[in-house]
């Protein structure tokens, strides 16, 4: 049988050509994993529908996309088609969060504050460039990392990104350990402490972290 939801055949009479009945992906997944099975089952629509108990109509509406089944559904029909359903969640490696920074940071020698340094740059770099939601990047609490210094800049950091993007920054931000007792210079060139000390955005200046706001935004 020929559903005609996801299969037009071209004006010339060419090979019938496959359309998604769902581009966002959502039903069209549900939709695609429910036809693969039963066709591997060797089954027809009908047949499938009268094992999973449940009427050809509603097979036919799933596999086009028109209807979604909820998950209890989905995996009665793909036992039904001797299938098991199985889920799994993964790590999205495109997503480079601020407490995925700091793991890296504290993995670096202490000495090496340099490539510490330039792994933040790195980092916001990606924030400018990627479009990935802020709020992701910023949500989950970096781990302290050993040095009090970058444990500060990661929340004036998160606090500085958020109120650029106009969200409210994540609680994390206000920890007793996200602020420094005294100032911590990141450069100590008297050039760049002079820059700092007028253009050290307010998040990082009232944390004790003195950079100045033009080295974040251009490195």
């Amino acid at each position: 049988m020929r559903d005609k939801h996801l299969e037009r055949r071209d004006p010339d009479g060419r090979d019938p050509v496959r359309r998604d009945p769902d581009p966002t992906g959502g039903r069209g997944m549900a939709a695609a994993l429910l036809r693969r099975a039963r066709q591997e089952a060797g089954l027809t629509q009908t047949r499938l529908a009268e094992l999973a108990d449940t009427a050809q109509s509603a097979i036919a509406a799933y596999e086009a996309g028109v209807r979604e089944p909820t998950l209890p559904v989905l995996t009665r029909m793909l036992a039904a088609a001797g299938m098991r359903l199985e889920l799994d969640a993964t790590p999205d490696e495109s997503l480079y969060r601020l407490c995925d920074l700091a793991r890296d940071v504290a993995a670096v020698k202490p000495s090496d504050e340099r490539r510490r340094l330039r792994l933040v740059f790195e980092f916001l770099r990606g924030v400018r460039d990627d479009n990935q939601p802020l709020a992701l990047l910023l949500s989950v609490e970096p781990r302290l990392t050993g040095d009090e210094r970058f444990d500060a800049l990661f929340g004036g950091l998160a606090e500085h990104l958020s109120v650029h993007a106009h969200i409210d920054p994540p609680a994390w931000v206000h920890e007793p350990s996200r602020f420094l007792d005294r100032a911590w210079w990141v450069s100590e060139l008297s050039s760049a402490r002079a820059s700092a000390l007028v253009h050290t955005p307010a998040s990082l200046r009232r944390r004790g972290v003195m950079i100045d706001r033009r080295d974040l935004e251009s490195r």
